[in-house]
């Protein structure tokens, strides 16, 4: 064999370079910071760990149901981890969560995601504009 002085730093080479993924992982957990939330006032529509996992599938499941069924018509969530009914809207997550910002967004950026939601709903801690009508544009045109 020619080149016999490259083939075993090469082989060393692959295998670190094809285990780096699976020793990355098995660190991971050990690495970084993990934000801290702050408890919310109220119970939650499910458990802690469901919610973590699938809160985006059950936004998405009520904004189907919101634009089939309207503002009020047949928007009821029944939660199968406590058996209750619950109001399908933003408004039942605002009852316990008082804000995006300590809620909402410390996990959104901790793993670098922006959702656009609230680019048109409502948060409770925005004002909402003031609008009084057509008044309001005569003195624009008067």
């Amino acid at each position: 064999m020619y080149n016999k002085k490259y083939v075993i730093p090469l082989i060393l080479i692959f295998l670190v370079g094809f285990f780096t993924p699976y020793w990355y992982n098995a660190m991971a957990g050990t690495f970084g910071h993990v934000p801290e939330l702050k408890k919310p006032a109220g119970e939650c529509v499910e458990d802690k760990d469901w919610m973590a996992a699938n809160h985006m599938l059950l936004l998405q499941q009520w904004r189907t149901q919101a634009i089939r069924h309207g503002a009020e018509g047949g928007r009821i969530y029944h939660s199968f981890t406590t058996g209750e009914d619950y109001h399908a809207s933003t408004n039942t997550c605002w009852s316990c969560h008082e804000g995006k910002e300590e809620f909402c967004d410390q996990c959104h950026d901790y793993i670098g995601i922006h959702p656009e939601c609230w680019d048109c709903h409502y948060t409770p801690n925005i004002e909402k504009p003031h609008y009084s009508g057509i008044e309001e544009l005569s003195k624009y045109f008067s």
